[in-house]
């Protein structure tokens, strides 16, 4: 579009007669301005915002070799229009018939490609999670080399992506990349789409096209602090605080043994025991209803010091909802404008 427009700017100045042309000309040289202010960015080039513009369908970046091409490609075209040396000319007209070749065959890798992807609903803070994206070669003659995807996320966010790969994929046949995100900020993080690029065929020029959509990851806190270091920094002692009520129930702790009724589950037959009292017995647990803990989370400020221990204290408190859970306790949690009723198991961990 840039080139375009200044031809398009020169025509104007050479050529004073051709009225419709110059109106021409000046909207489209004024549209574009419109749009490079649109996605001004004081920390990108003017060609990185040019090539984010929606008036762009593909998205265009130098690789470090592709500058140095680029660079050559200028210099003798430079010094061929100066020299007129017929050699210079010929050297320029292969140097862009290279660039012209790669956007060529770059395009029909990208071309007619359908996907689907797979993102988990839930990962952990740091920990590696996998998102999968299936690839759908619709070309009927083409094959795509050098597939390369990753997710679309805000910059803030601070996702580390190691970027999926597919180096060849024959026309009308299925592929998958698998794309690698850790996240280091616990919460929702939103995920915008996807952009699948290729290399191909000189890895001159990087060519991708983002597909955009809203989804979203729930990344959880690791919980994994160790126990004494919880307990000592709660100044409190396990045996001490939680107990149970020392009575029959339905729970998972074992509490006695006893003779086996008809209406018994066999299940929880005590095969030791049956084999010493040469009759059946059978294994009594704890009643689960007295093992109930509510956690409480207090509100912070939003500084970053304090955000920090805010942080550091969710930690916590996850690693202390994980404990209890392991422990089968049922687990509550009130926090400002949250309440959680006692639970216990995998879907109270999810809740939490």
């Amino acid at each position: 579009m840039f080139f375009v427009t200044s031809s398009s700017f020169y025509a104007v100045i050479q050529f004073p007669g051709y009225m419709r042309l110059k109106a021409i000309f000046i909207l489209l040289f004024t549209s574009n301005m419109l749009l490079f202010v649109k996605f001004r960015d004081r920390e990108k080039s003017f060609f990185q915002r040019m090539m984010e513009s929606n008036f762009f369908p593909r998205k265009l970046t130098f690789t470090m070799e592709g500058k140095y091409l680029v660079f050559i490609t200028l210099a003798i075209g430079f010094a061929a229009v100066n020299t007129g040396v017929n050699l210079l000319y010929l050297l320029l007209a292969m140097l862009l018939s290279i660039i012209v070749a790669s956007g060529i065959l770059s395009e029909l890798t990208l071309k007619k490609l359908n996907w689907e992807i797979d993102l988990p609903s839930e990962t952990i803070v740091s920990y590696d999670a996998i998102a999968v994206i299936k690839i759908h070669n619709k070309k009927r003659y083409f094959s795509s080399f050098s597939l390369e995807g990753n997710l679309l996320v805000d910059d803030d966010s601070g996702i580390i992506q190691k970027n999926g790969v597919l180096l060849k994929l024959k026309a009308g046949q299925k592929g998958q990349m698998l794309i690698q995100l850790v996240s280091p900020k616990r919460g929702k993080q939103q995920i915008n789409g996807i952009s699948i690029g290729t290399r191909f065929p000189f890895s001159f020029f990087s060519k991708s096209r983002h597909y955009e959509f809203k989804r979203s990851v729930v990344v959880l806190p690791k919980g994994e602090e160790s126990v004494n270091n919880i307990f000592n920094r709660l100044l409190i002692k396990q045996d001490e605080n939680f107990k149970t009520y020392n009575k029959k129930g339905q729970g998972l702790e074992f509490y006695s043994v006893r003779e086996m009724n008809s209406d018994d589950d066999w299940r929880h037959v005590h095969w030791k025991k049956t084999a010493v009292w040469q009759q059946f017995a059978i294994k009594e647990f704890e009643e689960t209803t007295g093992k109930k803990v509510t956690i409480f989370l207090t509100a912070s400020q939003s500084s970053k010091f304090v955000y920090e221990k805010r942080e550091e204290g969710i930690e916590i408190a996850a690693s202390i909802v994980r404990l209890l859970v392991d422990k089968n306790f049922h687990v509550g949690l009130v926090a400002s404008n949250t309440h959680i009723e006692e639970g216990s198991g995998i879907s109270l961990l999810k809740r939490i």
